[in-house]
């Protein structure tokens, strides 16, 4: 059997060697975190792990700012459209961002104070985030790198070590520390997983291409970056401004407990984030071909596959907050359905702006993008403060079934005016998937009370899935395949 497995794996094309190796690291990250995540959330007070939560929702909205999130994008089309060696335009668009990253650092550190009264973060807390921020492009923009190369071995090693590396560091660091365990999280967490990695893979890149500065890559990545700083905040608001005003309105500790919720709806992101490793660059070369039946079939089966293995994380959710976090956290439980249909919505609207920024409508991206984070704010603001923080569930989920909406009907647009109006996704089945799984997230809440019925159910699920194996089989075949 070993050696028939054996086979199979190296039967394997690399772009799906690519999928299974950054799957078995979703998974590592997660089952870690899943392993750790009790140990924080017994350990540390509701408000020292909200402030790790809302310290988390600063950084990633702040670190747009600081680096313009070079390695989305921009990079992306730069290796496919641009005649420099991937090389050098790695080591490029890291010098970009530490010039800008460096300079926002210093602002900071002049401003610390007025930073914190405005943030409600401890100085300390505000001078490491904008110093992390300094580390943030290296590792990001070398992993990129590999991925277009289809070098699994190397992000696959040095993410291992980072993954295994944070939480160990991150649990002695706060099970040593008497007093301000939040902060002890807070700062273990950003040498471990941002700081160091950030230091030694500006070496890395740099020796493998020294230029600091090229005038045509940096006018382009500015060009193109530059007005996507909008759509990168914006979708970064539409998933972190809940925390932010959940902390503003009732306090760290509800933020914690809504943290514990989306911690354990992203976990469906191990499966997407794999996914897309292989099938983001391989989608950006099949729109070069023009290859366009080919995006459509693969997208079809790809947002199946996710909505199946979300609808079993929803049908699970108490067990999973219990495993997660505990009998403190059972206020999570109600939000991990509104909340995991908002990560599939999330998924799904990738599916178009691939083909937006392949073809680099970025205004069209950025529309969507600010519209649905504004819709975001406004409803957590109206609900927040008269129904709690699960009001801010809802208003996630209705604003990301508005963005994703818009960026179909403009990537509709976009495919009149670069593709020959070639219609690639169907509205029709995209509206039927994102229907089945709404209707599984509303339904599920009126069953955790019934873990046999759930146990049915899923049974039943199973019983279908083997009836229709030779089905599945196929799909599978096509998904190697391609």
């Amino acid at each position: 059997m070993i050696q028939k497995l054996l086979a199979r794996y190296h039967g394997m094309s690399k772009q799906l060697k690519v999928v299974f190796w950054f799957t078995f690291v979703g998974f590592l990250q997660r089952g870690i975190s899943v392993i750790t995540t009790p140990i924080f959330t017994r350990v540390l007070s509701n408000e020292d792990y909200g402030l790790f939560s809302v310290f988390h929702a600063y950084y990633t909205v702040i670190v747009i700012i600081a680096t313009l999130d070079l390695h989305m994008g921009v990079i992306n089309n730069a290796f496919v459209k641009k005649s420099a060696s991937n090389e050098k335009i790695v080591s490029v668009f890291q010098s970009l961002s530490l010039i800008i990253s460096s300079a926002l650092f210093i602002f900071a550190v002049a401003f610390r104070e007025q930073l914190s009264s405005l943030m409600g973060l401890p100085v300390i807390v505000v001078v490491i985030m904008f110093l992390a921020f300094i580390f943030v492009e290296p590792y990001q923009t070398w992993v990129i790198y590999k991925r277009y190369q289809f070098d699994y071995v190397r992000p696959v090693i040095a993410s291992v070590l980072i993954s295994v590396l944070t939480p160990l560091i991150s649990v002695i660091a706060v099970l040593t520390t008497s007093g301000n365990q939040g902060i002890a999280r807070i700062i273990s967490y950003s040498c471990v997983n941002i700081i160091i990695p950030g230091a030694i893979f500006y070496i890395i890149n740099y020796r493998k291409d020294h230029t600091f500065y090229d005038k045509d890559l940096w006018k382009y990545a500015l060009s193109f970056n530059v007005p996507l700083v909008a759509h990168y905040l914006s979708e970064t608001l539409l998933n972190q401004t809940d925390r932010i005003m959940i902390n503003a309105y009732l306090g760290s500790g509800e933020a914690g407990i809504y943290s514990v919720a989306y911690s354990a709806a992203s976990l469906f992101t191990i499966f997407s984030s794999a996914l897309n490793t292989a099938f983001v660059p391989w989608t950006y070369q099949k729109l070069r071909n023009k290859e366009y039946r080919a995006i459509e079939k693969v997208g079809y089966i790809v947002l199946l596959f996710l909505a199946a293995v979300l609808s079993i994380m929803i049908m699970f959710a108490p067990e999973i907050v219990y495993i997660l976090a505990g009998s403190r956290y059972t206020g999570a439980v109600y939000l991990i359905p509104t909340l995991s249909a908002s990560v599939f919505f999330g998924y799904m609207y990738q599916l178009f702006s691939r083909v937006e920024l392949y073809y680099e409508k970025k205004s069209y991206t950025v529309i969507s993008t600010i519209t649905a984070a504004l819709l975001n704010i406004v409803l957590n603001a109206l609900w927040i403060p008269s129904f709690g923080y699960a009001a801010a569930g809802y208003s996630t989920l209705i604003s990301h079934i508005l963005f994703c909406v818009m960026h179909y009907f403009f990537f509709r647009k976009v495919s009149r005016e670069c593709m020959d109006s070639e219609k690639i996704y169907d509205f029709k089945k995209l509206a039927a998937i994102s229907v089945v799984v709404l209707l599984i997230a509303g339904t599920m809440t009126m069953l955790y009370a019934y873990l046999i019925l759930r146990l049915v159910i899923v049974a039943c699920l199973l019983t279908a899935m083997f009836l229709m194996r030779d089905r599945i089989l196929e799909v599978i075949r096509i998904i190697k395949n391609k």
